[in-house]
């Protein structure tokens, strides 16, 4: 019982950076792990249990829901088309093929934040936005932690989008990205529903107030945050999978 309701308080924490900046699912997945879960059910039960966190985190927008979506739906339909065949890798590749490439992937994705974005879009910039957030949807699909943080590293190469819209366009593509794989991962028997239930129930809270929270945030706050939690994830993950 004490280890489902530690489960839950990492969801609160996890589902605050989750609302706020993304990536924070990488907390949640150890944690897992130290329960005795196989790698592929701690992932599918983190992926599972963190979903809703998204989701929350739009409430404060949702007036303005119809429009946004309307506005990403192309970048959505990628994101989901990937997701699924990231999600179909993950059952039935061998688990050390793709996650020897996770901390590159997360790596590269929080140093191209770093980067000064240029107000000019093209059709080379929305060409690359595309494979970008394919590339964030296949990793979704298969691993999942970090994932919010590389969809706002693509994302934000369009300087005319600020930090609130950043934070809503990237709750809504990796909440519908994560839903479609979700929905293959119930299918899959790998499933530890305690704890996704546990998960979910803290991550929901913690979405909901990080959403609001992230909407208010400064400028340059908002960008440290980011950063700080994709190169932090990306440490853990080089540590996990090349140092251990």
């Amino acid at each position: 019982m004490l280890e489902y309701l530690f489960i839950g308080l990492v969801g609160v924490v996890v589902g605050g950076i989750n609302g706020m900046a993304g990536g924070a699912s990488v907390i949640s997945y150890p944690v897992l792990l130290a329960t005795g879960m196989s790698p592929v059910s701690a992932a599918i039960s983190n992926a599972l249990g963190v979903t809703p966190a998204n989701f929350f985190a739009l409430i404060s927008v949702r007036h303005k829901m119809r429009d946004y979506f309307r506005e990403y739906k192309k970048l959505i339909s990628i994101s989901i088309i990937f997701s699924a065949t990231g999600a179909l890798l993950l059952l039935n590749v061998p688990p050390g093929v793709f996650e020897k490439m996770v901390p590159f992937l997360l790596l590269a994705a929080s140093l191209t934040f770093l980067i000064k974005p240029k107000p000019v879009r093209g059709i080379r910039h929305e060409l690359m936005e595309k494979i970008g957030i394919a590339a964030s949807g296949l990793y979704c699909g298969y691993f999942g932690p970090g994932q919010g943080v590389m969809v706002i590293a693509v994302l934000a190469r369009d300087i005319r989008r600020d930090p609130k819209t950043l934070n809503m366009a990237k709750n809504l593509i990796v909440g519908w990205t994560s839903l479609v794989s979700n929905v293959i991962y119930l299918f899959s028997g790998k499933v530890v529903w305690p704890a996704v239930l546990a998960l979910l129930a803290g991550a929901s809270i913690g979405g909901t107030y990080g959403g609001r929270y992230a909407a208010r945030m400064p400028a340059a706050l908002y960008r440290v945050l980011i950063l700080t939690v994709g190169f932090g994830a990306s440490a853990w993950l080089f540590k996990k999978y090349y140092l251990s």
